[in-house]
């Protein structure tokens, strides 16, 4: 048997962590992967803390032409729902125009408004970031019942219903990003350069 995705490169072949091999498993057979993180856990473990609202995110995206997606505040299934149909919507729309100009649009799995704005804390997307360290992401931002976003003073949702991890709008960056494993001359070393 033979998959599809066998020659994407920058895909590492294995991984030590069980939950990352999977994700490469995944990737490699449909092209990308959803990991959602939400109070129901599957491990049945006394150490697991249910996150402060759940999310999802995928991992492979990036290695075509789509940034990685996130959402927050939504169940698991609902989430997965979400960015496998915005996958599918990305494929023929520019996802470019829908950042900067701030374009609204909806799509079959949820019931509201939905913008993309670029994500920029990724410490929670783990899988993503263990595979893809330097890859770009949006954060897909629902809209509450009566289409505020929470970003807007008439937003009826309470904070951490929909966390938000990036900027929209006019606050957004255009210069490309580099994200890098060296860490450069540390505090001391800068200020012994100025002396």
């Amino acid at each position: 048997m033979t998959d599809r995705h066998s020659d994407l490169s920058g895909l590492p072949r294995w991984h030590p962590s069980p939950l990352v091999r999977s994700a490469i498993t995944t990737i490699r057979a449909l092209g990308w992967s959803v990991m959602a993180v939400s109070d129901a856990c599957s491990c049945a473990s006394p150490e697991c803390e249910p996150p402060d609202c759940s999310f999802a995110y995928t991992s492979g995206l990036h290695l075509g032409p789509i940034p990685e997606l996130a959402v927050y505040g939504l169940d698991a299934r609902t989430a997965q729902a979400v960015l496998n149909e915005l996958v599918d919507v990305l494929r023929w729309r520019d996802w470019r125009t829908l950042v900067e100009h701030e374009i609204e649009f909806t799509i079959d799995s949820i019931d509201s408004t939905l913008r993309l704005i670029e994500l920029v804390d990724k410490s929670d997307l783990l899988i993503t970031n263990e595979l893809f360290p330097d890859a770009a992401f949006l954060q897909v931002v629902w809209a509450d019942d009566d289409g505020s976003y929470p970003w807007e003073a008439d937003y009826s949702l309470a904070p951490h219903a929909q966390f938000i991890k990036g900027v929209q709008g006019a606050a957004q960056r255009t210069d490309p990003r580099y994200i890098s494993r060296s860490t450069g001359p540390n505090r001391a070393q800068r200020r012994k350069r100025k002396r």
